[in-house]
C-alpha cells in the first residue's frame, strides 16, 4: 500500500486556519436509561464512544491543555469522548457496601438493543435501508433492512468513531507501520514482528475472505456479502469525512499531522486487522525454543535426570493445585519433559546463527529482528508503534486481564443468574474496542468489537442472553525445526534458503523456501525530518510456517519455524462471532457453546441468560503426534506433524457448575488441561483467587444480588495478589525475628486488611502505602549495578545459583506499568507457595538448597537488606514512615491520536464490563 503525502499547499493553508479556531461548546445532558425487554444489561467502555477529533476539536483540546493534550468531556473536547472514563473511575472510589440498584447507573450505562427517534440524540439515514441513531453516550444503534445493510451501517458508524485508529491498525496488521507512521526504530521493529507472526501477500490476505465463504457454504456466502458491504460502508464514511485530497470538516486531525491521505479499504485490510488481533489475543505457545535452551542449561548444571525434574517443577504445566474455571477434568497436553523422544529437536546453545524473517533484504538499513517471539516471557517481542503524538504499546493488549464472574440462579435472590464480566484490551484514547447495537435480519446484538472488525459484535448481549470472553492462551503454536539444504546441490549452511521436505509419498527432497521481499517506502511525517527511506524486509516460509531464525542442531544447519493453527485462517472465527449475534443460532446455553466451538482463536467463552450460566474454551487445537514433546521443538517430518484437531466435546466446558459460580481471570481452564509451552503461571497462586475467594463466601449462603456481585468483583480489582497469596508464606517461613518484628508486623497487618492497593477516600495516598513500599522493594528492586534484587530470586538461588535469572519467565506484573492489568500468569508467585507451602508437589525443596535453616536465614537476610535499603532511600527511620507514590500505578491511557485523557487510579478491571441480570426469555 503506497501512501501519498498531503500536498504542501493543503498543509500550509490548513495550518494557517488554525489560529482563529476556538474551543468547542459544552456537552449536552445524557438521556435517561431505556430498559431491555427481558431484564437488565448495563455496561461501561472508557474513555468514551467518540474517537475522532477533527481539526477544530483538536485545537480546542490542545488550547485547553497544551502540555498534556488531555481531553475533558464537554469542556475542551466533544461530548462522548471521555464521559465514560469518569463513571469507570468513580466506582473505584465508591463505598461498595452502599451500592444499590438505584445508584448503579452512576457507574454503568444502560445497554438496550434499540432506541426510537424520540430517544436518540441524533438520527442519520446515510443510505437506503440503513438508520443510525445515537444515544446520549454516542453509541450507534444501527438498523438495516437486510444483513448487508446492517453491515454497511457498522462500517459507516465504526469509521465515524474510529477512523484514524482503524487506519493505524490495518497498517500495523499489514506490517506497514513504518510506511504509515514514519520509520522510527519502534515502527520498524513492530513491522518485523508482524511479518514474523502473520506475513501475507496482499493477494493471499484478500483471498482468505473468499476461502472462508467457500468453506462454510451458504453461511459463508452470506458472510462474504456482509463483509463486502461492511467495507463499502467504511469507504463511504471515509469519503464523506475526508473527501479527496481536501480535508473535510469531519476529517480526523491526525492525517494533517502525518501528511497522509486515507486510502480506500479492501478485503485485505480486514484480514490484516484480524491477523493482528488473532496474533495478540487468540494464541498460545511458540516458546519451545526458549524452553529447549533452559532445559539444556539445567541438564548441564544438574545432569540429565535431575535437570529434567527441575524443569518439570518450574514449568508448572499441569499443577494439581492451580485454580480452574471448570470443575470437569479435561486432559490435554502436559506430561514430564522428555528430550529423548525421536521427534524432539534441541537447537545448540552456542550454535552459529543467521537471521530469518524480518531481517534486511538488501537495503542495509534494518537492524536484526528481535528473538522475543522465541524467548518466552523473560524478553518479550517488541510490539510498540510510535506516532507523532506518542507511543502505542500493543504488548499491553497482549497482557490483558479480561475476567468473568457468573453466579447461577440457585444461588441468587431472585432465582436468575447474575453476571459481571468483560474483556481487557488495555487503555487507549480512543479505545481499541468500539461499541454498537445492530438490529437486522440475522442479527440482534449489542456490544464491542475491535476497531475495523465490527462487522460482527464480538462480545456483548443478544435478545435475552449475554456473552463475554477471556484469553485462554491454549497451545495452538509450535516451533518446528527444518533441516537446511542447498537446492543447487552445494553444502548447507545457516545462510541456506532451502529446506528438506519429507513425506511418505516423495521421500526427502531439497526445496527452496518461499521467499519474499516486503518493501516499504517510509516517508517523514510532519513531526519528523529526512528523506524517504526504502525498507526491504526478508520473508522466508516453509510448508509449516514462517522462518524465525537459522541455527544448528548437533552442528547441522537448521531453520526455526513457527507453526500457528490459525495462520491462513484469520477470518474463520468470524463465523462463530456471527452466530453469537444471531438469535436464530443462539437461544440457550447449548447453542451458545456450539457457536463458540466454531471460533478458531483460543478464548474462554461465558454465557448467561435467565436460567443458565455456561462456559466453553475455544480454539483450533492440534492433536500432537507420538514421539514429540509439547514443551520442546519438533522436527519437520510427516511422522511428527499434527494429527488432526481436538474435537468440540474434548474442550473445557460446563453449564451450571455445582459450585454455583464460574470464575475466569486468564487462569487454568480445567483440571488436566496443561498450560501452553509459553505459560508457566498456572500454579497454586493466581489472581483468579481474588474472585473465587469472594464468590465462595458470597454464594455459600445464597441470595446473591446484582449489586453483591458488582461489589465483589470491584473489591477484587484492587487486590495485590502477591500480598494475599504469596506474602503469607514468606512471613511464616521468616517467623519471629525481633530484628524484623516491625517490618513483619507492618506486612502482616496489610495482609489481614485484604492486601489492597487503594485510595478510596482519594486523599492522595494508598491506605497501606508503607507496607506497599516495603513489599514492592522486597519483591523487585533495581540494584546500583542495574541488576534486579528479589526475594523470589533468593528463594531459588540456593539451588539454581546464577541460573535463577536465566529462567525464561518474568519476575512480576506490576501496576506501575500503567496498564491497569496486573498479577497475570507470573510463575514466581506460585513458586513461593509451592516451595514454602504445605501442599507443594515439587520433586525437591529449593529454598536454601533444601535446608530449612539456611532457607529461613536467606529470607531473613533478604528482608533485612531491603529494610535497610528503603529506609536509606527515603530518609526515614521507621518502616511505618515509608511512603509510596500511588501515581506510579496510575492507569495511563495511551493516546492513539493527537488527544488523550487524564490518568486514573489503578484498578485491575476489564476495559469493557457488562453487568447482566435477565429475568425473562423467549419461549424455549
Amino acid at each position: 500500500m503506497r501512501l501519498p503525502a498531503l500536498p504542501t499547499a493543503v498543509v500550509l493553508v490548513t495550518g494557517m486556519a488554525v489560529a482563529g479556531l476556538s474551543t468547542p461548546a459544552g456537552a449536552a445532558p445524557v438521556d435517561p436509561p431505556v430498559h431491555a425487554e427481558y431484564g437488565g444489561v448495563m455496561n461501561v467502555l472508557p474513555p468514551g464512544q467518540r474517537g475522532s477529533m477533527n481539526l477544530p476539536g483538536t485545537v480546542g483540546a490542545v488550547l485547553g491543555d497544551p502540555l498534556g493534550r488531555a481531553a475533558v468531556d464537554g469542556r475542551n473536547a466533544p461530548e462522548n469522548l471521555a464521559d465514560q472514563l469518569e463513571m469507570y473511575d468513580a466506582l473505584n472510589a465508591a463505598d461498595l457496601s452502599a451500592l444499590t440498584e438505584e445508584n448503579l447507573p452512576a457507574y454503568y450505562k444502560d445497554a438496550p438493543l434499540t432506541i426510537g427517534d424520540d430517544e436518540a440524540v441524533s438520527v442519520e439515514r446515510p443510505k437506503d435501508g440503513v438508520v443510525i441513531r445515537r444515544d446520549g453516550f454516542g453509541v450507534p444503534y444501527i438498523e438495516g433492512e437486510t444483513r448487508e445493510d446492517a453491515a454497511w451501517g457498522s462500517g459507516y458508524a465504526g469509521t465515524q468513531d474510529r477512523m484514524f485508529l482503524m487506519d493505524v491498525l490495518r497498517h500495523v496488521g499489514a506490517a506497514r507501520a513504518a510506511e504509515f507512521l514514519g520509520p522510527s526504530p519502534e515502527n520498524v521493529a513492530m513491522d518485523q514482528e508482524q511479518l514474523r507472526s502473520a506475513f501475507y501477500t496482499e493477494e493471499e490476505a484478500a483471498a482468505q475472505v473468499q476461502e472462508v465463504a467457500a468453506r462454510f457454504g451458504a453461511e459463508g456466502q452470506r458472510l462474504l456479502a456482509a463483509a463486502d458491504a461492511f467495507i463499502a460502508g467504511i469507504n463511504a464514511a471515509q469519503e464523506q469525512m475526508c473527501p479527496g485530497l481536501v480535508l473535510g470538516p469531519d476529517c480526523p486531525a491526525e492525517y494533517l499531522a502525518l501528511q497522509r491521505v486515507p486510502e480506500p479499504w479492501d478485503r485485505a485490510d480486514v484480514v490484516s486487522i484480524a491477523s493482528l488481533v488473532g496474533g495478540i489475543f487468540g494464541k498460545g505457545g511458540g516458546a519451545e525454543f526458549a524452553n529447549a535452551r533452559w532445559l539444556q542449561q539445567l541438564e548441564a548444571e544438574f545432569g540429565p535426570e535431575e535437570g529434567r525434574r527441575v524443569f518439570d517443577d518450574l514449568r508448572s504445566a499441569d499443577d494439581a493445585h492451580a485454580p480452574t474455571t471448570s470443575s470437569i477434568a479435561t486432559p490435554y497436553g502436559g506430561g514430564p519433559v522428555d528430550p529423548t523422544r525421536p521427534g524432539v529437536a534441541l537447537p545448540d546453545l552456542d550454535g552459529e546463527t543467521a537471521p530469518g524473517t524480518g531481517s534486511d533484504a538488501g537495503g542495509g538499513a534494518l537492524p536484526l529482528p528481535s528473538l522475543g517471539s522465541l524467548s518466552g516471557r523473560l524478553d518479550p517481542a517488541p510490539m510498540a508503534v510510535t506516532t507523532p503524538f506518542g507511543t502505542i504499546d500493543l504488548a499491553a493488549v497482549a497482557d490483558g486481564m479480561s475476567n468473568a464472574a457468573l453466579v447461577s440462579g440457585d444461588r441468587t435472590a431472585d432465582g436468575h443468574p447474575v453476571t459481571v464480566f468483560g474483556p481487557q484490551t488495555g487503555y487507549y484514547a480512543p479505545q481499541l474496542l468500539t461499541e454498537q447495537a445492530v438490529v437486522a435480519p440475522g442479527i440482534r446484538a449489542r456490544g464491542v468489537s475491535f476497531a475495523g472488525t465490527n462487522l460482527v459484535v464480538q462480545l456483548g448481549r443478544g435478545v435475552d442472553y449475554a456473552w463475554s470472553a477471556t484469553s485462554s492462551n491454549s497451545d495452538n503454536v509450535d516451533t518446528v525445526v527444518v533441516e537446511l539444504c542447498d537446492p543447487d546441490g552445494g553444502p548447507a549452511t545457516v545462510e541456506s534458503e532451502g529446506y528438506v521436505r519429507t513425506s511418505s509419498a516423495d521421500g526427502e527432497r531439497c526445496v527452496p523456501m518461499d521467499r519474499h521481499v516486503h518493501e516499504e517506502i517510509a516517508t517523514p511525517t510532519l513531526g519528523g525530518a529526512g528523506a524517504p527511506q526504502v525498507l526491504r524486509f526478508l520473508v522466508l516460509r516453509t510448508d509449516h510456517g514462517i522462518v524465525q531464525l537459522r541455527t544448528t542442531v548437533d552442528g547441522e544447519p537448521v531453520g526455526i519455524v513457527t507453526q500457528r493453527s490459525t495462520y491462513h485462517r484469520e477470518l474463520d472465527s468470524v463465523i462463530g462471532f456471527e452466530r453469537f449475534g444471531n438469535p436464530d443460532a443462539v437461544h440457550d446455553a447449548a447453542s451458545f457453546q456450539e457457536a463458540a466451538a466454531a471460533i478458531d482463536y483460543t478464548f474462554n467463552w461465558f454465557y448467561a441468560d435467565d436460567r443458565d450460566i455456561a462456559y466453553y474454551s475455544s480454539g483450533r487445537l492440534p492433536v500432537r503426534a507420538e514421539g514429540t514433546d509439547p514443551h520442546l521443538p519438533r522436527w519437520a517430518d510427516e511422522a511428527y506433524d499434527w494429527q488432526g484437531w481436538l474435537g468440540a466435546d474434548e474442550h473445557p466446558q460446563e453449564v451450571n457448575p455445582p459450585s454455583g459460580y464460574l470464575v475466569s481471570w486468564n487462569n487454568k481452564p480445567a483440571p488436566g488441561w496443561a498450560a501452553a509451552d509459553d505459560g508457566w503461571g498456572w500454579g497454586p497462586v493466581h489472581r483468579s483467587l481474588a474472585l473465587s475467594d469472594r464468590l465462595d463466601a458470597l454464594t455459600a449462603p445464597g441470595e446473591v444480588t446484582t449489586v453483591d456481585l458488582v461489589a465483589a468483583v470491584q473489591d477484587a480489582a484492587t487486590v495485590d495478589s502477591r500480598a494475599v497469596h504469596t506474602l503469607p508464606h514468606l512471613l511464616a517461613t521468616i517467623g519471629d525475628d525481633p530484628a524484623l518484628a516491625e517490618a513483619t508486623a507492618l506486612l502482616s497487618d496489610w495482609v489481614a486488611r485484604g492486601g489492597h492497593r487503594i485510595d478510596a477516600d482519594r486523599d492522595g495516598a494508598y491506605e497501606d502505602q508503607a507496607a506497599i513500599a516495603l513489599f514492592d522493594a522486597w519483591w523487585e528492586s533495581a540494584a546500583a549495578d542495574g541488576s534486579v534484587r528479589s526475594v523470589a530470586h533468593e528463594l531459588l538461588r540456593g539451588t539454581l545459583g546464577d541460573l535463577v535469572t536465566e529462567l525464561p519467565q518474568r519476575l512480576d506484573d506490576h501496576p506501575r506499568q500503567g496498564l491497569g492489568s496486573a498479577w497475570n500468569n507470573v510463575a514466581w508467585y506460585g513458586y513461593v507457595a509451592e516451595d514454602l507451602g504445605s501442599e507443594g508437589d515439587w520433586s525437591r525443596s529449593y529454598c536454601g538448597g533444601g535446608d530449612a535453616t539456611r532457607c529461613r536465614a536467606d529470607l531473613r537476610a533478604s528482608l533485612a537488606t531491603t529494610v535497610e535499603r528503603v529506609l536509606e532511600q527515603q530518609g526515614v527511620s521507621s518502616v511505618g514512615e515509608l511512603g509510596y507514590d500511588k501515581h506510579l500505578d496510575d492507569i495511563r491511557a495511551v493516546a492513539t491520536g493527537v488527544v488523550g485523557v487524564r490518568p486514573i487510579d489503578w484498578q485491575n478491571r476489564p476495559t469493557f464490563q457488562q453487568v447482566v441480570a435477565f429475568d425473562g426469555h423467549r419461549p424455549r
